[in-house]
């Protein structure tokens, strides 16, 4: 007890000790939405090639004389000369029309009958530019050969080889329609094998038919 009989103030008591908190996590800050990653873009293929030929199946083809030496036909008169008839004849661009129209004139009214059927063809200047026909030629006959193509062709050649491949004979037009010798007929004496290249000449694509007409050496 102290001095002045007064009561001693209690001590002062230590605070309870604070357990140690973990200080709040700061929020976080939103996260940035995910970005897709974006594959680079294939290469661009190339244009399929559409161009096709489906009646083509054999080149050189070979065409077939429709009469030999011993059943050649009668023939007609003729009624007007080689280089008049194909003056007067009117393209379309539609290489079945005009070859009908070719021969209408050039034909017939020559004196001169088919030879052999018909050949109807493709041609593309890059991809098939050239067709060949085979065909034995009988002596004693002149012939017209000719060839038209549609109008998106702006030149049809007609070239005649022998077999060993000499050039004979080729047309002197320009334009989808090829005669050999427009101005006159192409005679023969002997009998021989030739072969008939139709080809496009420049840029183009199209139909084309050919045809080979003949009537007798004078």
């Amino acid at each position: 007890m102290a001095c002045g009989g007064g009561a001693s103030p209690p001590a002062a008591t230590a605070p309870p000790p604070v357990a140690n908190e973990a200080p709040p996590s700061p929020s976080p800050s939103a996260a940035p939405p995910p970005v897709a990653s974006v594959a680079p873009a294939p290469p661009l293929a190339p244009e399929p090639d559409t161009y096709e030929d489906l009646g083509e199946v054999h080149d050189p083809a070979t065409l077939t004389p429709l009469f030999t030496k011993t059943t050649r036909p009668s023939f007609p008169k003729s009624t007007i000369d080689e280089r008049e008839c194909w003056q007067r004849i009117g393209v379309t661009g539609d290489a079945g029309k005009d070859f009908h129209a070719l021969t209408a004139s050039c034909g017939t009214p020559t004196g001169a009958v088919e030879y052999a059927s018909p050949a109807v063809g493709k041609l593309h200047s890059v991809h098939d530019k050239r067709d060949t026909f085979n065909l034995k030629i009988q002596g004693g006959l002149c012939y017209r050969f000719f060839g038209v193509a549609d109008g998106s062709i702006k030149d049809l050649d007609i070239l005649i080889e022998r077999k060993g491949g000499d050039l004979v004979g080729d047309d002197k037009t320009n334009g989808p329609v090829a005669i050999i010798d427009s101005d006159k007929t192409w005679c023969m004496d002997h009998d021989g094998d030739y072969q008939f290249l139709v080809e496009v000449d420049g840029p183009g694509t199209g139909n084309y038919v050919f045809g080979v007409w003949a009537k007798p050496k004078k």
